[in-house]
């Protein structure tokens, strides 16, 4: 037989100790929680006991909405109080919104949607893990649909409606993200070899956007929106992106300046030459961008002249994305310091920066250089030449420095 309630306690944002209760209906279904006002289990379980007594263990059942009837509005961008709540204290993209808005309609309210909230707990969710990869779905999809579940729930807490978010104490499934083997040096030099009809045709859009994000890590929305009078002598200033929601700021709202080399500069005159200072990367004279699918058609085209198959392309997740990873990679290789690197690919954390580096062992010539230094037989400081670092003065001693 179980409890007609469990007692628990919870430390409130004022730092004081609450003991909560959760009851059982009739059905079995654990409903709650909530507040005894008591700050010890013992005075908390008389609470109850007292309830019982009573017959008002069990509140109103119309006091905890369903998760349909909480998500009501929720990630409508202009509406949605918590979106409006978090853009005052870090920058939201209206992408950010839309997604949370498809796996809110696709997946959270068609198996959480007829559910208390208050039921949805930990073995629930385990259970619509269990659900997902019945379903096939890759686990990192899942794990991004719990963490849009996460935040809102998160802010069920936030406003009482919950006392505590189930999915806290949930691991998320384990990553089974395709690793991406990025474009090798040869590949890169193949793409943009000298002849370059012989490998992207006529299509110079497709040409000089693969290899501007290849040598600037640029997200195609941004290259997409770069115009010409951001264009300078040495360099381009990056600070408006174009997507499905029109001209506006980029990802992270924050502008830089990506110095160029002049092979890259000259390229990008030849385009202004056609579009002013309008969009750089457009067919109608610099009014209107071209679709970013005209970069990634390019340059699946360009890496099948250069002999790369169909899977090959697939199985490495190559992609006009996959410049950014490249980018990264290469900047750190060059000795550049991870602030560095984040100042050009706009990169805001750590460890997204981690994320996108893809290093090959096999190209760290330190390795075999401090491995052959093991084997090389130290030389004895009584045989180590003397040199002078500066001219004695007259009286001085010669000052050594050892070879």
């Amino acid at each position: 037989m179980r409890n007609e309630f469990t007692v628990f306690a919870r430390v409130v944002p004022s730092g004081k100790k609450v003991v909560y209760y959760y009851a059982y209906d009739e059905q079995g279904m654990r409903r709650g929680p909530w507040t005894t006002g008591q700050t010890t289990k013992t005075a908390g379980r008389n609470y109850c006991c007292r309830l019982i007594r009573e017959g008002k263990l069990l509140k109103d059942r119309g006091s905890m909405p369903t998760f349909e009837e909480y998500a009501k509005g929720w990630w409508e961008w202009e509406t949605c109080p918590y979106m409006k709540d978090r853009s005052k204290r870090k920058n939201l993209t209206q992408a950010y919104a839309k997604r949370g808005k498809m796996v809110l309609d696709n997946q959270l309210i068609p198996y959480f949607g007829k559910m208390r909230l208050d039921a949805i707990t930990p073995d629930v969710i385990e259970g619509w893990f269990d659900y997902m990869v019945g379903k096939k779905y890759k686990n990192t999809y899942t794990n991004g649909t719990l963490a849009i579940l996460k935040v809102m729930l998160n802010w069920a807490v936030r406003k009482k409606i919950l006392v505590s978010n189930p999915t806290l104490d949930i691991e998320p499934l384990k990553n089974d993200r395709k690793s991406l083997v990025i474009i090798s040096h040869d590949e890169f030099r193949a793409l943009f070899a000298k002849d370059r009809k012989g490998v992207w045709g006529d299509d110079r859009i497709a040409y000089t956007a693969n290899l501007l994000a290849a040598l600037t890590g640029m997200r195609s929305s941004e290259v997409l929106g770069l115009r010409g009078e951001y264009l300078f002598d040495t360099h381009i200033h990056v600070c408006k992106q174009f997507d499905k929601f029109g001209y506006r700021d980029t990802k992270t709202k924050d502008a830089r300046n990506i110095p160029l080399i002049p092979q890259v500069t000259a390229e990008l005159r030849k385009l202004k030459a056609l579009n002013g200072n309008g969009y750089l990367f457009s067919s109608d004279g610099g009014g209107t961008p071209v679709s970013g699918r005209c970069f990634y058609d390019g340059l699946l085209a360009a890496l099948s002249k250069i002999g790369m198959s169909d899977d090959d392309i697939k199985n490495r997740g190559l992609c006009f994305h996959a410049w950014r990873h490249f980018c990264n990679t290469e900047l750190q290789k060059a000795g550049l310091s991870i602030q560095k690197v984040q100042a050009v690919t706009g990169h805001k954390s750590d460890r997204m920066t981690e994320w996108y580096s893809h290093f090959n062992t096999l190209e760290f010539t330190e390795v075999t250089t401090a491995q052959e230094q093991l084997f090389t037989e130290p030389v004895p400081a009584a045989k180590q030449k003397l040199t002078l670092v500066k001219k004695p003065e007259q009286g001085e001693e010669p000052v050594p420095k050892t070879a």
